[in-house]
């Protein structure tokens, strides 16, 4: 797959304009009409100019149908796009968990659990930043893949965690339908990328007593 899809923009309107279905008519007016709440938090995080990313896990049907996620309607005036993303958050039992090491806050559900990766064994990381990274739904093992290059890390991803699918052994496939990646971030080193990525799809970093080899694999 070319690369221009990895590099594909998520173009965001701000000041006067419509995007989504969102409309800020002037400075601190924000007015949703009939939105999914993903897209609001989306638009609001990137007007915030939060790096952060959202947990696939946010409104997916419990039979496994697919996201079922609440439109919201409202207008709001003197209000900054941060403290709309808060209050929209607060609103639906969500909360904007800040980590300090990544720089990336991830999006997720009041009662979930947080997953704990050893970021101390990806340790070629070349501690240089990465400008901007805009990704628009693509597969997670190609946005691992990327930041792994960027940073020179040697770490190798587990087969579990693929997008591809041997035709001839579909049952092979045991991380299922790979998710897909969006994520809007400025200025992280591919270090904190893979982390944070790890983080959010329920990965770990491991390494191999006796081959000394990194691993990414699914969590236990």
């Amino acid at each position: 797959m070319k690369m221009n899809r990895i590099k594909s923009c998520l173009t965001v309107i701000f000041a006067v304009g419509i995007f989504f279905g969102i409309t800020t008519m002037v400075k601190g007016q924000i007015q949703v009409s009939n939105v999914p709440i993903i897209s609001v938090i989306e638009n609001l995080a990137v007007q915030a100019g939060i790096n952060f990313i959202i947990d696939p896990k946010l409104f997916a049907s419990p039979s496994g149908g697919g996201i079922t996620e609440p439109q919201l309607t409202f207008a709001w005036t003197n209000i900054s796009p941060n403290n709309a993303l808060l209050r929209v958050l607060k609103e639906n039992d969500l909360v904007l968990i800040e980590d300090k090491f990544t720089t990336i806050a991830r999006i997720t559900g009041t009662n979930q659990v947080a997953n704990i990766v050893d970021a101390s064994l990806l340790d070629n990381d070349t501690n240089d930043l990465v400008p901007t990274v805009r990704f628009q739904d693509v597969p997670l093992d190609m946005a691992f893949n990327y930041f792994v290059k960027q940073g020179r890390i040697n770490v190798i991803l587990d087969p579990k965690v693929s997008s591809y699918v041997d035709p001839n052994d579909p049952t092979d496939h045991k991380f299922h339908n790979a998710p897909s990646v969006s994520i809007h971030w400025n200025n992280v080193t591919p270090r904190q990328a893979i982390v944070a990525l790890c983080e959010n799809y329920d990965l770990v970093i491991v390494k191999d007593s006796t081959t000394g080899v990194i691993r990414i694999k699914p969590k236990d």
